[in-house]
């Protein structure tokens, strides 16, 4: 009867639908040491295509055998080896890429979906990677052998995205694109969105286009005054550069300039070369010696006390004297509580202690008879 004839179709599909048991090798689960990334389709593509061909099973990829009815007798060793084949695709990608992939319902979607995404012809930006990379790759502590396979394995991929042909079009379009590539190679960091947004466009504008494109980012960066890229350690520098200049110079602090060395941030009062005094000291940790608040060397300490003499007048005028001078250096912190209380216990004592002063000696402080 007409119905039991299968078509040649499915002779064909079942002649090669071996279940996945009897398939030799089926323990590695992987079908090429490549793996997928973003830029390898050509070269992936083509090892999958001859590992596929080997085992029988390119057919399920490209579509030449058909999935069976369900119904069918031979629907389950179908199902069987199209997981199979999945499988050996998604463990010959990046895990990255083969989570996006994953739930692909057959091998056949799978495979057109990989192509959709990553199989464009006209990667340019990757040709230009692979221009750039040849034309700095050194051999360093390579072997020859090692060398020369860096650079056979991208002239490989590269005659991949840019096959012989003898067509003069294609190749004077393969020309231009190469001027283009070594322009854009060229072009300094500021240029990196601009050379970014070039490689990545569907179809690489010419050599002249580029050129123009160039010239209207270099005066647009002219007109809004774009500073150039720097690196991050220059960057860093500048950022702790003007904090410390706002750290020394911030608000009236700016407007003071010392009339004995000419520096600004100081007054001539507090100038640290006219007064080396007034310098603060530093430990062995480099920190700075402090007492309380604020710190007090000790020669100006030593000279202020050994200053102090014995007569009730002299000292009145000097505790004055004492007192004015706090006063204008109390702001630097060189004059601390501590020895405004030595001194003024000093004072006090003096004049608890001077029972030899009395107020005749003392003019104006009594009356006699001359007063009258």
């Amino acid at each position: 009867m007409a119905e039991d004839i299968p078509s040649s179709s499915e002779a064909t599909s079942s002649s090669t639908l071996t279940p996945a048991n009897m398939i030799h090798g089926e323990s590695n689960p992987r079908l090429c040491t490549v793996l997928l990334n973003e830029f390898n389709y050509l070269p992936w593509s083509r090892a999958i295509s001859l590992a596929l061909g080997g085992r029988s099973k390119l057919g399920y990829v490209n579509g030449t055998i058909k999935p069976p009815d369900s119904s069918s007798a031979n629907f389950d060793a179908w199902h069987s080896n199209d997981q199979l084949v999945m499988s050996w695709i998604l463990n010959s990608m990046e895990p990255k890429l083969s989570e996006i992939f994953s739930y692909s319902d057959s091998s056949h979607i799978l495979w057109e979906s990989i192509k959709e995404m990553y199989g464009s012809q006209h990667n340019a930006a990757r040709v230009f990677e692979l221009k750039k990379s040849l034309a700095g790759l050194k051999q360093g502590n390579q072997t020859f052998i090692q060398h020369l396979g860096s650079m056979k394995s991208m002239w490989n991929e590269l005659d991949l995205y840019r096959p012989h042909t003898t067509e003069s079009a294609a190749l004077l379009k393969r020309a231009d694109e190469d001027k283009v590539f070594q322009l854009l190679a060229s072009l300094g960091v500021e240029y990196e969105d601009l050379r970014s947004h070039l490689l990545m466009t569907p179809e690489l504008p010419s050599f002249v286009n580029v050129c123009h494109a160039v010239q209207r980012e270099e005066t647009r960066r002219k007109v809004m005054h774009v500073e150039p890229r720097s690196s991050p350690e220059a960057r860093a520098f500048t950022s702790n550069h003007n904090f410390t200049s706002e750290r020394f110079f911030n608000g009236k602090k700016a407007d003071w300039k010392c009339t004995y060395c000419n520096t600004k941030g100081h007054v001539r009062e507090k100038c640290w070369i006219l007064h080396p005094e007034l310098k603060p000291k530093f430990n062995k940790e480099g920190k700075m010696i402090r007492d309380g608040k604020g710190f007090t060397p000790k020669a100006f300490q030593s000279k202020e006390m050994s200053n102090f003499t014995s007569s009730p007048f002299s000292l009145i005028n000097e505790f004055a004297a004492f007192l004015q001078k706090k006063s204008d250096i109390a702001e630097g912190n060189n004059v601390t509580t501590e020895n405004s209380t030595e001194m003024l216990g000093k004072f006090a004592g003096f004049l608890a202690n001077s029972n030899t002063t009395t107020s005749g000696n003392i003019p104006g402080s009594s009356h006699s008879e001359e007063d009258w």
